[in-house]
């Protein structure tokens, strides 16, 4: 790794550059420094209290194909109750203080005591810790892998590659089964694009961003979480199984003598935090309404069973088919009730949700959620943005659902009518039981069993909101942890 540089940098005069490049660390860094005024809150809040925390804020420097170079840890010890003396653990070297007249020494325990005289404590450090989550960079051009080095100042068509590796991962029990979870972090990653020098640029798991004078590639990835996806709990849901959590960034484009700008990216765990939210509660109380639903779903099938049996033994005549198909229709209305029930619960749930988060919202229904979610997650920033993007998604999945039952529902209706024309039939009637069953075996298996997913949903977040410190932490103290990455250009 190479030497840190710990004299004051000179002041010069900004340009163009500095201003643009200013644009994707604003862009990258903006959930951390929503994070870190939530954190200046909550030590405001906390005034007079005696639980101290500790935020680290770990800056690596790297090459261009990601290799950390550089390892430097900034942390803030809040002493909000004063304290005259704080005891912290770490594993940093070179050690600077960035306290005025905070003095430290170590103790025989290996912790260090800071002299803190009733104040906040700032310092940082270098580092040589395993990262919780690395990148690799490939470059590509015209098809061909390139070293950084190799590709410098060629033409064609150039992919670059950042793919994510997530090295956190513990072990957790779920219904007496021990399984293996990754502790998950969000990584965004960010870039100046000089559209000189690259064109036509496509973003795989991002975006690009235009100003009308810079142009900014920004990505979004969440590495390890489709390797949980695969874990045996999550097996019955087959679309989230199979649903594609993007674990790298990919960006292509056309370039004339290729040169790559500074990258940077921001690791955090904070957008998995619960805290500010009942998630345990609020898992319970969706996935226990799914439950239910699955439970009547249960039953229509075993009623549609029965009836195909009753069809098999009443081949003479189709009066009893027409009788079971009209008691089946009129489970119909329960059924639209049941889901129409199930969808306002929910949007009472967010409503309320938004309440406590201090968004009145007047009225959410099923016509207008899209419409009302829309705007309040245009106006949202950061962590609410993300997870109000969440939920609406989650609305969204639920409304096309209930969509699906009453599409349903109009059919078993539509089979009595049939039933009823086709009396003279026996083997018409016995083929449409037949597929009246299989369509409740669609359905059925549509609302699969959710045992140990709500379980395996919590020990996720759980480990999101365990991770909390990087160079070490007192036992006792609170800890947040979040990783910037700048990766040099070509």
């Amino acid at each position: 790794m190479t030497g840190y540089n710990k004299k004051p940098v000179p002041v010069r005069k900004r340009n163009c550059r500095l201003k643009a490049g200013a644009l994707v660390l604003s862009a990258v860094l903006l959930a951390g420094q929503t994070a870190m005024a939530e954190n200046a809150a909550e030590s405001t809040e906390a005034a007079g209290e005696s639980v101290s925390e500790k935020e680290e804020t770990v800056y690596v420097i790297a090459d261009a194909a990601g290799t950390p170079e550089k390892i430097i840890v900034s942390d803030w010890l809040n002493n909000p109750s004063g304290e005259e003396t704080i005891t912290d653990e770490t594993s940093l070297s070179d050690i600077e203080n960035l306290t005025e007249d905070a003095a430290w020494s170590e103790t025989e325990d290996g912790e260090i005591l800071w002299d803190a005289e009733g104040k906040d404590v700032f310092y940082r450090g270098n580092a040589d810790e395993d990262l919780p989550v690395t990148v690799t960079v490939t470059y590509l051009l015209d098809g061909e892998e390139m070293t950084p080095e190799e590709i410098a100042g060629k033409s064609g068509e150039v992919t670059i590659r950042y793919e994510y590796q997530n090295h956190e991962e513990r072990e957790v029990e779920i219904e007496g089964e021990k399984n293996d979870l990754h502790v998950p972090f969000a990584v965004v990653t960010g870039l100046l694009l000089d559209e000189n020098k690259f064109s036509d640029v496509h973003v795989t798991n991002g975006r690009v961003i235009s100003d009308g004078d810079h142009t900014i590639a920004v990505g979004i990835a969440f590495p390890g979480i489709a390797d949980d996806l695969q874990n045996p709990a999550y097996a019955s849901l087959t679309k989230l199984t199979d649903a594609e959590v993007p674990a790298y960034m990919e960006i292509t484009g056309h370039a004339e003598n290729f040169s790559w700008g500074t990258s940077y990216m921001l690791v955090t765990n904070e957008l998995f935090s619960s805290s500010d939210v009942n998630i345990d509660s609020y898992i319970d109380k969706v996935f226990g309404m799914l439950g239910l639903l699955k439970n009547s779903v249960n039953q229509i099938t075993d009623g549609v069973s029965s009836l195909k049996d009753g069809a098999e033994d009443l081949k003479t005549g189709s009066e009893s088919l027409a009788e079971g198909l009209g008691e089946l229709a009129g489970q119909n209305e329960v059924l639209r009730e049941g889901a129409a029930q199930i969808m306002n619960r929910t949007l009472e749930e967010i409503k309320d949700q938004l309440t406590q988060a201090g968004i009145p919202v007047h009225e959410l229904t099923a016509d207008n959620y899209e419409a009302v979610l829309g705007q309040i997650i245009d106006a949202a920033e950061g962590d609410s943005k993300e997870k109000l993007t969440a939920a609406l998604d989650q609305l969204k999945s639920l409304k096309e659902f209930c969509d699906g039952l009453t599409a349903y529902t109009e059919g078993v209706s539509q089979a009595k009518e049939g039933a009823d024309q086709l009396k003279q039939g026996s083997a018409s009637i016995l083929s449409g039981a037949s597929t009246l069953l299989l369509g409740t075996s669609v359905l059925n298996a549509s609302v699969p069993d959710l045992s140990g997913v709500p379980e395996a949903i919590k020990e996720s977040i759980s480990l999101g909101e365990g991770y909390s410190n990087y160079s070490g932490i007192e036992n006792g103290t609170k800890g947040k942890v979040r990783f910037i990455w700048k990766l040099s250009g070509i």
